[in-house]
């Protein structure tokens, strides 16, 4: 039965000569049990180019991986995901914004209530940064085609 499961291409950053050796040496078997794409997986002693646009992973002293974040998600239906819900977090914190504003809401609603409001907004506000920041570095792996 043929795995049609997508395949990672990987880049490996070791100093240790001997555990390159031994990885190299075992690449079919790492392959088979990481879903690595055995025709992509590159050895070196230094980090790929594009690290900022790969997951990076630290598998022991010595040892560390890079997966592109393209191999591993569809980048695309990722923004448009992230996007949908960045509009519903603005929407949210705009109402906890509006909320806060209103001077009847502040002095007659109980002080525990309004407190609750301001963390909420507070949230969504961390949240929303996050989001934001979530959809640069997605943007900046989305490769833009030549004109």
């Amino acid at each position: 039965m043929e795995n049609k499961s997508r395949k990672i291409q990987s880049s490996k950053s070791t100093h240790a000569e001997f555990l390159n050796l031994q990885i190299v040496e075992e690449k079919e078997v790492l392959a088979l049990l990481t879903r690595l794409d055995l025709h992509n997986v590159h050895f070196a002693n230094s980090p790929p180019g594009n690290v900022d646009q790969s997951v990076h992973l630290v598998a022991g002293e010595g040892l560390e991986a890079y997966l592109p974040l393209a191999d591993m998600v569809d980048i695309s239906a990722e923004v448009q995901r992230l996007s949908k819900r960045l509009t519903k977090m603005k929407i949210e914190y705009d109402g906890f914004i509006a909320r806060l504003s209103s001077p009847s809401f502040v002095e007659k609603a109980p002080e525990d209530i309004v407190r609750g409001v301001r963390e909420k907004a507070e949230e969504a506000k961390e949240k929303i940064a996050l989001t934001e920041k979530r959809l640069s570095l997605l943007g900046s792996t989305v490769p833009v085609p030549d004109c």
